[in-house]
């Protein structure tokens, strides 16, 4: 996937998470609904923390392109499908944060991509307004 560059006027919002999505969201889990509910509020909790640490302060965007990243720290195969669902709770987290309005397909204009990480797995999110 070809990663678009924004300029700095664009940009609204950028924050790293050092770590994956939790892999409790994976379609492929087969976790009980507390733990994944547990998982799920402390990746959004995350996301809140480093959006405050921003200082974000623009109130909901009207329909923003959101870019995710994933820093991989291994060679093992991942499917897409896997990976954007199991960003769910950082996505929750931008509609807490106020950051989004919701996480409806009418809301923001998604994009994914990936990068190796070897030593230090993250995910990146990017906010910028729409196009």
């Amino acid at each position: 996937m070809e990663r678009k560059q924004h300029n700095k006027k664009g940009l609204v919002l950028e924050i790293a998470i050092e770590s994956l999505p939790p892999k409790e969201f994976s379609p492929n889990s087969r976790v009980h609904y507390h733990v994944r509910h547990a998982a799920g509020v402390v990746a959004q909790d995350e996301v809140i923390a480093r959006v405050s640490a921003y200082g974000y302060k623009h109130g909901a965007l009207d329909n923003p392109v959101v870019d995710v990243r994933w820093g991989l720290p291994d060679k093992r195969t991942r499917d897409w499908d896997n990976l954007i669902a199991s960003t769910k709770p950082f996505i929750d987290g931008l509609v807490r944060a106020g950051v989004l309005k919701g996480d409806s397909v009418r809301d923001y204009k998604p994009r994914y991509d990936w990068f190796d990480s070897p030593k230090h797995p993250r995910t990146e999110i990017r906010v910028c307004r729409g196009e």
